[in-house]
């Protein structure tokens, strides 16, 4: 008879934990109907619900929690049509709430019926709620993003990508969403995560973007070299910049970046492959053929290959300014490499021959400086490395009246 009765006070103390749990699911969402609304003791109820053996696996305890942040939210949202200004934050937390949970009541619903079908209690009321509050994850998260909270702003963007892929959307007639807003969004995500530094989270996102090849697929590239620059990466970032040349070719970055890396690295032969693809493609392109002569002479003392690239430029603009002071500047060290050579002769005869050469170069090199320093505006970014070169020069060959004017006038700047 005992044993009778302590089973059966076992079974009414459950009975007991069980009815006040699935009171406090009620009294939550109850509560939201309520004004002013108790958020903080709706939560607490909830809360509770969602800790109990007995209701932590239901879909209507975690359905009920999702809704008091869709309410929370969605008082954010009325807000702004009477013109007033809505609370981020509260818009933020409402949002993170209502995806948190009514992903987790998704999880727990749908019960297969005697046919095998499967029916939910939950879902249509979740999918209602999650369209009409997507966008507002959007702007929730750009407002974060203004205000540098880029941790909070990623997780809205991801929170807006991962809802449009839910399993509950997935064969509707129209998608909750089109796919160039979802990866323009994931691109978001991939620069909130970047600022975040969450590396690894940003490269899974930029690789999204870019697997979709949409528009933002380009600047998504960019994301991923940065990020595996971050990470001391520099196989992959190498890599991927190299596939971001061949399906990006008229985009100057990649091409820019990856010959800055291999000049950086001292690579010259390397830089210059890639140059040399760019003037393939657009034999027009001075810019790179002004690189490739500055590589040519200054990196690897090939001065006359950089004159005769040089030269080509110019035939092309003979008042290009670059071409004009790289041309200078060819001259200019070549004087300088022949004068550092006849410091090893041991003939003074040879040694005078050979510096008597390289002032030679330096009078051509000034051939070119002299009437560009005319032409060039005053705030031109060339005119002070122009000037110090022309000083050098001058001082070389000294020619103290020149070298005076020029040094007056650098010390003017």
């Amino acid at each position: 008879m005992k044993k009778t009765l302590f089973w059966l006070g076992i079974a009414m103390l459950s009975s007991a934990s069980v009815f006040a749990q699935k009171q406090n699911v009620s009294k939550a969402s109850n509560m939201l109907y309520q004004e002013p609304v108790d958020y903080a003791a709706a939560q607490e109820a909830i809360e509770m619900a969602k800790l109990d053996p007995t209701t932590a696996q239901e879909a209507k305890t975690w359905s009920v929690a999702g809704r008091i942040g869709y309410s929370m939210a969605n008082k954010e949202v009325q807000k702004m049509y009477l013109n007033q200004q809505p609370d981020n934050s509260v818009m933020y937390k409402g949002l993170d709430m209502m995806y948190a949970n009514y992903v987790q009541a998704d999880k727990y619903d749908g019960v297969v019926d005697k046919k095998g079908k499967v029916k939910y209690k939950e879902r249509n009321k979740i999918k209602a709620d999650f369209k009409e509050m997507l966008n507002y994850y959007i702007n929730t998260g750009a407002a974060m993003f203004d205000i540098q909270d880029f941790e909070k702003a990623y997780t809205m963007f991801s929170e807006y990508v991962a809802i449009t892929q839910l399993d509950m959307f997935q064969g509707d007639k129209k998608p909750v969403a089109e796919d160039s807003t979802v990866q323009q969004i994931n691109y978001y995500a991939a620069i909130a995560a970047s600022r975040s530094e969450k590396h690894d989270i940003a490269i899974a996102h930029a690789k999204q973007v870019v697997a979709a090849q949409c528009k933002e697929s380009v600047n998504a590239y960019q994301i991923l070299a940065a990020e595996y620059m971050a990470l001391a990466d520099t196989a992959t970032y190498l890599t991927t910049l190299q596939e971001a040349c061949v399906k990006y070719p008229e985009n100057p970055y990649f091409v820019g970046t990856i010959v800055n890396y291999y000049v950086s690295d001292n690579q010259p032969e390397e830089a210059i492959k890639y140059i040399d693809n760019e003037i393939a493609r657009n034999p027009q392109n001075m810019e790179y053929m002004n690189v490739k002569a500055s590589l040519l002479a200054m990196q690897m003392g090939k001065f006359e290959e950089a004159r005769k690239v040089l030269e080509q430029a110019l035939a092309i603009d003979a008042n290009n300014q670059t071409s004009l002071y790289e041309m200078g500047r060819a001259w200019a060290f070549e004087g300088d490499d022949i004068q550092e050579k006849a410091q090893d002769l041991t003939s003074n005869a040879e040694y005078k021959k050979e510096v008597a050469r390289a002032m030679e170069k330096y009078k051509e090199a000034l051939k070119y400086y002299e009437p560009l320093r005319t032409s060039l505006a005053a705030d031109s970014p060339l005119r002070y490395d122009l000037l110090q070169n022309m000083k050098v020069l001058y001082l070389r060959l000294q020619q103290t009246d020149k070298y005076q004017e020029v040094n007056a006038e650098l010390q003017a700047m």
